[in-house]
């Protein structure tokens, strides 16, 4: 690579636009150096703003979607509600949680990424800006599933500690919930026990109302725990006699979750092990045969038609890949 940039200084072209970049240098530092212009405190303020700017475009965005999820506007089978929760979930999952970083915050970050890698992707492989308009999506995707998978092992650990803190909870659900949770501390499973004493935090030394609390701690256990909180709050507001008994429903239907994701799992390995070894069949010979074929690879590369036949080639893999994704991420 050095041999290679040297070559190019070496050219006519090459000197040019090193002679062209140190002349722009140069007089840069003499306006600044003669005017006091500040040109590093522009560039740090032209940084802030955008912080600023971006800090302010996600805090609307998060406002506004508790705001409609508060008064019914956007509801639980609506496309932003599932996509902030499986965000948030993920956030979880990857132990970002205490960070404070919110979906849509992890969401900016992730297209910002992937737009970064879609650039270089663009000007090293194909030298064309236009790929950037179908690689970007499929890069995103594709980096969005790849979190998920990483995120499986802590994901599974988490939903299965969910579950079991749910049925302890629920066989001394009779005295409420916040009884209940205060009882079954202890044997409460470690992965949740923080979650569950910051709901305990929030009710007695907060003094916020018990479904707004459950609120935010079905926000801190994730979308899994969504039927146990309605459940929750349901039974906390109406008190009704005997209500306590739809409590034996959640255990009956965990015990089946439990033996359903286990063969889930089991299934589920078997269909990633098969897409794994297909798709690398697939690159080493597309690889290869480029790697042997100049001809070829100027084909793929520097033309149209190949640019566009990569893509559709990269959306097939990716849409096999999203589809496993989508069905891992399934809950039961």
């Amino acid at each position: 690579m050095g041999n290679s940039i040297f070559s190019y200084l070496g050219s006519i072209r090459g000197a040019t636009s090193a002679a062209i970049v140190a002349i722009l240098i140069l007089a840069l530092l003499l306006i600044v150096r003669h005017t006091g212009f500040p040109i590093w405190m522009v560039i740090k303020k032209m940084i802030e703003a955008f912080k600023k700017g971006t800090g302010s475009f996600v805090n609307a965005r998060e406002t506004a979607y508790q705001r409609d999820l508060a008064i019914g506007k956007a509801t639980e089978k609506s496309q932003r509600v599932k996509l902030y929760r499986f965000m948030n979930d993920l956030i979880i999952d990857l132990g970002l949680k205490n960070t404070g970083i919110t979906p849509y915050e992890f969401l900016l970050i992730i297209c910002a990424i992937c737009a970064a890698i879609t650039i270089m992707v663009c000007a090293t492989v194909f030298g064309s800006w236009v790929m950037f308009i179908p690689f970007f999506p499929i890069i995103t995707v594709g980096v969005v599933c790849g979190l998920y998978t990483k995120a499986n092992s802590a994901h599974d650990a988490r939903i299965e500690a969910i579950i079991e803190a749910e049925n302890i909870i629920c066989n001394n659900i009779k005295g409420g919930v916040l009884l209940a949770v205060k009882s079954s501390m202890d044997v409460i499973p470690k992965e949740v026990r923080t979650e569950f004493r910051d709901f305990i935090d929030n009710v007695e030394q907060k003094n916020y109302h018990i479904k707004t609390a459950l609120q935010e701690l079905n926000l801190q256990l994730g979308s899994v725990a969504d039927d146990f909180i309605k459940k929750c709050i349901v039974f906390e507001l109406e008190e009704e006699h005997g209500i306590a008994g739809m409590f034996k429903d959640v255990v009956e239907v965990n015990n089946i979750k439990m033996e359903m994701r286990t063969e889930m799992k089991r299934r589920f390995e078997e269909v990633k092990h098969e897409f794994i070894v297909g798709a690398a069949m697939i690159l080493i010979f597309l690889f290869g045969v480029i790697a042997i074929y100049q001809d070829i690879a100027y084909f793929y590369f520097k033309t149209g038609i190949g640019n566009i036949i990569l893509a559709i080639d990269a959306l097939i893999l990716m849409s096999e890949f999203v589809f496993i994704t989508y069905l891992r991420a399934q809950e039961l």
